[in-house]
Parts: C-alpha cells; sequence; structure tokens
C-alpha cells in the first residue's frame, strides 16, 4: 500500500511541476511576442496589386510596407502582382477577415474616371484603408537634344513654329494621362486651339515602351519617373539615348533632383495649379472585418513612424505619406473630384491620337 500511494503522489507531482513549467514558458513566450493591440488571427494576407509587375513602383512600395507591416500584425504577408481587373475582381470575392486585401495608387479611381475599369471599382463600393507613402517623380522627359528645357517652352515653341506638332507618350486611362491632360488643357487656355491642337498623344504601356518610343523618333516627350528615368539623363549617357526633364508634378521639387515643377512653371487649370503624386493605400472588401481594419490601421502608423521604412523608400524617390484609415476616405474622393475635372475638360485621345 505504501507503494502505491508514493507511486501516486510522484504522478502528483510530476503534474504540478509540468503544470508550474508551462506556465513560465507561456509568460516567457507572451513577454517576447508582439505587441497584441496590433495582432491579427490570421496567419497569412495575400496583398493584391494593381500591376502585374514586380519591378515597377506598386510593387516596390507594396513590398517596403509589407515588409515591415507583417511584423507588426504578427502574419505573414504576400504580395501578388496580378494586375488591377484581376486585383479588383479578386477583391470582390475575397473573405471579409483579411486574407486578401488590395494594395494600388491613383490609378484605381482614375482608371473607373476614365472608363478603363468599370464603375463597380469605383471607391465607394470599398473600404478605403490607410495611405502609407507617395511618388512625386511623376516626370516629362524630352531627349536631350530637343529644343526646349521645359514644358512651357515645349508649348512656347510650338507658338513660334505653326508647322510643327509635339507628340507625348502617354498610357490611357490613368497616371501618365491625367498629367497629359493637365497640361493640354494648360495650353489650350494659354495658346488656343492654335497650339493646343498641335498637341497630340501617343498611346502606349509601359516605362520601358514609352523610353523606347522616344529613341526611336515617336514621339517627342514621354511621361516617365524620376526612379526610372534618371539613369538616361546623367552624364556620360550615350548621346542616343540620353534624356532630360522637362517637369514634375508634385507639390515641391523633389529634393535632389533640380527639376521644375508644374506649379513653378505657372501651368494651372481651373485656376489652380496643376500638382499631382502618386499616393498608395490599401483598399479593403467594404464589410471587412473591423477588427482586422483597425489592426491593419494601427499597424500602419507604427510602420510610418519607422525610420528603415523612410529610409526604403528614398532609395526610389518615394515618401512616406499617412493618412489613417478614418481619413483616407474623405482625402481620396476630394482628390478624384479635383481630377473629374480634368477629366471631363481633357483631350478626346481619339482626335488627337498619332499612333
Amino acid at each position: 500500500m505504501k507503494k502505491i500511494w508514493v507511486f501516486v503522489l510522484i504522478l502528483m507531482l510530476g503534474a504540478v511541476l509540468a503544470a508550474c513549467g508551462g506556465s513560465s514558458e507561456e509568460a516567457s513566450s507572451d513577454a517576447e511576442g508582439s505587441d497584441d493591440t496590433t495582432k491579427v488571427d490570421i496567419s497569412r494576407v495575400r496583398v493584391l496589386i494593381g500591376s502585374s509587375s514586380t519591378g515597377g513602383d506598386t510593387y516596390q512600395n507594396a513590398d517596403a510596407v509589407t515588409r515591415y507591416l507583417e511584423k507588426e500584425l504578427d502574419t505573414n504577408m504576400k504580395v501578388d502582382a496580378v494586375g488591377a481587373n484581376r486585383a479588383f475582381d479578386e477583391l470582390a470575392k475575397a473573405k471579409t477577415d483579411g486574407s486578401s486585401i488590395m494594395f494600388f495608387h491613383d490609378m484605381s479611381y482614375l482608371g473607373v474616371e476614365y472608363g478603363s475599369f468599370p464603375e463597380e471599382y469605383s471607391l465607394d463600393n470599398w473600404k478605403v484603408g490607410p495611405i502609407v507613402a507617395i511618388n512625386p517623380g511623376n516626370v516629362f522627359l524630352s531627349k536631350a537634344d530637343a529644343p526646349y528645357n521645359t514644358m512651357v517652352e515645349a508649348a512656347e515653341w510650338l507658338k513660334a513654329n505653326p508647322d510643327k506638332t509635339i507628340t507625348v507618350a502617354i498610357e490611357a486611362g490613368g497616371v501618365s494621362q491625367i498629367s497629359f491632360d493637365g497640361f493640354y488643357i494648360w495650353a489650350k487656355e494659354t495658346y488656343g486651339e492654335e497650339v493646343s491642337s498641335r498637341i497630340k498623344a501617343y498611346i502606349t504601356g509601359s516605362q520601358s515602351d514609352k523610353d523606347q518610343a522616344l529613341w526611336d523618333g515617336n514621339v517627342d516627350i514621354i511621361h516617365g519617373a524620376i526612379s526610372s528615368n534618371v539613369q538616361y539623363t546623367e552624364d556620360g549617357v550615350e548621346d542616343k539615348i540620353k534624356m532630360k526633364f522637362l517637369g514634375v508634378t508634385s507639390k515641391e521639387r523633389v529634393e535632389g533632383y533640380d527639376i521644375p515643377t508644374f506649379a513653378e512653371q505657372g501651368i494651372q487649370v481651373n485656376g489652380q495649379d496643376f500638382v499631382f503624386a502618386k499616393e498608395y493605400f490599401f483598399l479593403l472588401p467594404k464589410d471587412i472585418d473591423e477588427n482586422f481594419a483597425s489592426k491593419l490601421d494601427q499597424g500602419a502608423a507604427k510602420v510610418v513612424e519607422n525610420a528603415d521604412y523612410a529610409k526604403d523608400l528614398g532609395v526610389n524617390a518615394f515618401y512616406v505619406n499617412h493618412y489613417s484609415l478614418e481619413e483616407s476616405q474623405a482625402y481620396l474622393t476630394e482628390k478624384r473630384d479635383f481630377m473629374r475635372y480634368i477629366i471631363e475638360n481633357g483631350a478626346d485621345l481619339n482626335e488627337i491620337t498619332a499612333n
């Protein structure tokens, strides 16, 4: 009998020690783990982006923010470059738990306004998540030997040469077209149709396609990006591919680059300086789980305060630009409404397309 009681006591003591050890490990784990205020319950978040390229600015921004955000949310985030139409389509069918969300920029609403995307993709049909970054580097460029150095000088050159035209390479229905339309409207208001009628559009796709159109002599000016095109403006570049910047559409000059803004040049639309820069933000299903949305918002707020994140953006001349989930919908709606005026008054590409 004594042996039986000794055996039972040993078992009971082992159970107590195991329980104590388990509690100690759990406490240690809790102390070393991530902040539970931003920890989400799902193990993986698929981040759809409105681009099919893994080398462009959309992917670069998505990759940067998700690398830091997945740590804040204590989950895995995978950027999936599926292109705009597929991204929107999959977002519309996504679960409400946050397992599939979207990351894009102003093209998301500009495409709807231009008719490139169906109305069902309108901002009003999503919950707009936090805005986290901005690309102020939307620029126009020409060959280095062009007879003008700014966009205003290009219009002046047309005025002085009534037998000449200027053809600009853009992508229809998005960021490059809105900037082209801003310039076109200003030229028409300032110089009249005698000048604006000789500004033509060349419709093409990727940045490399625009670059090639310039080198092939099919266009005189291209829409580009500082991060993508600066390499062709530097000393030592072969004359046949060398470019120069004619203007940037950001509110202020981009630090480190001597490129005059449209506003500096006096380019205005409807009495306002033409200013446009791509801003990057999350789009969520309209009925997204509020707990996930809140934690995403809190996590993004921490990421934008991280100096390493800002440093990563700076490599490509991007900057931190934060609007919370509560602020973003109203902000982007107001921005969209200003752009809507430009779209409604811009050129009809069917009438001015050169290709």
